[in-house]
């Protein structure tokens, strides 16, 4: 499905009336998320809900965490508990953790949980496969491995692929909110910022 959505073309412009400009082409992943991304926005609703939660304590655990591990060389982001909390949330509330397929609604006994990734060429989502079955430890390991591999241009496409649930964050940019867009065929996306 999908269908022609008959939208207006691009506008063409001469930017060369304006002043100077350089042109530089599109990476492929920024041609295929774009396409991706617009699709999605037009065809899965999107409802917003902006909350605020304290996480002063889990950030002191945090510091102290990756004091303890620090030997070892696990560090541990924000987003590895946040991973562990959309696990226990999809279980509560298992129609986050599922897709829609036709006229049947598919509800998932596997818990993938994807992250957005920035890379040079574009935006990415590995994906941490079995979630449930993972630590903190573990989750923060694979967390910085696909991250390098996403960041060096090494994600292989079945990394990316399986998702339940996507998790987007701002990080460092800041912000009090935003709202990301639905990654299909997923049914929901958790947004962070500080």
């Amino acid at each position: 499905g999908g269908g022609e959505l008959n939208l207006l073309p691009w506008p063409k412009v001469d930017f060369s009336k304006f002043g100077p400009f350089e042109a530089k082409p599109l990476s492929r992943i920024k041609k295929i998320s774009g396409a991706n991304l617009h699709r999605n926005w037009v065809m899965i609703p999107h409802v917003t809900n902006n909350d605020e939660a304290d996480i002063t304590e889990l950030e002191a655990l945090r510091v102290q965490l990756n004091k303890e591990h620090e030997k070892a060389g696990v560090k541990f982001t924000m987003l590895a508990f946040v991973i562990k909390a959309v696990v226990a949330a999809l279980k509560k509330f298992p129609t986050f953790n599922a897709s829609l397929d036709g006229d049947n609604l598919v509800f998932k006994q596997y818990y993938h949980v994807g992250f957005a990734a920035d890379t040079p060429n574009g935006l990415v989502v590995p994906v941490i496969r079995d979630a449930d079955k993972k630590g903190l430890v573990d989750i923060a390991k694979e967390m910085a491995e696909l991250s390098k591999a996403a960041r060096d241009g090494k994600l292989k496409p079945d990394q990316m692929q399986g998702g339940c649930f996507s998790i987007s964050s701002l990080g460092g940019i800041g912000g009090t909110n935003f709202t990301p867009i639905i990654n299909a065929p997923e049914v929901a996306i958790l947004g962070l910022s500080r």
